[in-house]
């Protein structure tokens, strides 16, 4: 269960993904939060560049690697709109962050592209079939 402070976190997220899908990108953002609560880095999906490595928890993790400490990343959570993929759940670990708190899991956006009849990208498809997002 989150607390109040861990949902305004979790609503930057989603600002975020809405921002990357307004840019043509697929709706994900994350927010890196220190022990203390301060917001250390935040970012969006940006794969439509081309790079498909350019996660925002992958660029949260490569922050943390070049600016923390290894108890600031330990004691750090990671805020995202979407559980992690494989790639960043590993950068994830390699790095050393502490816990990870996301808005919606993999299970409820496979949800999404199967009732959407897509099962590639199905972000942009669920978005406008509704008038929220339904990935958070």
């Amino acid at each position: 269960m989150v607390n109040d402070a861990e949902l305004q976190y979790l609503r930057r997220c989603v600002e975020l993904a809405t921002e990357a899908l307004e840019a043509g990108d697929e709706p994900f953002g994350s927010v890196l939060v220190g022990k203390d609560g301060t917001v250390l880095a935040e970012d969006r999906n940006r794969v439509a560049s081309g790079d498909r490595t350019r996660h925002p928890e992958f660029a949260l993790a490569r922050w943390a690697a070049a600016n923390m400490t290894v108890g600031e990343r330990a004691t750090a959570t990671v805020f995202t709109s979407g559980e992690h993929c494989p790639m960043c759940a590993a950068a994830h670990g390699w790095v050393g962050l502490g816990r990870i708190v996301y808005a919606s899991s993999s299970e409820q956006l496979a949800a999404c592209s199967l009732s959407s009849g897509f099962p590639h990208l199905p972000y942009r498809l669920c978005r406008s079939a509704r008038s929220s997002p339904t990935w958070w």
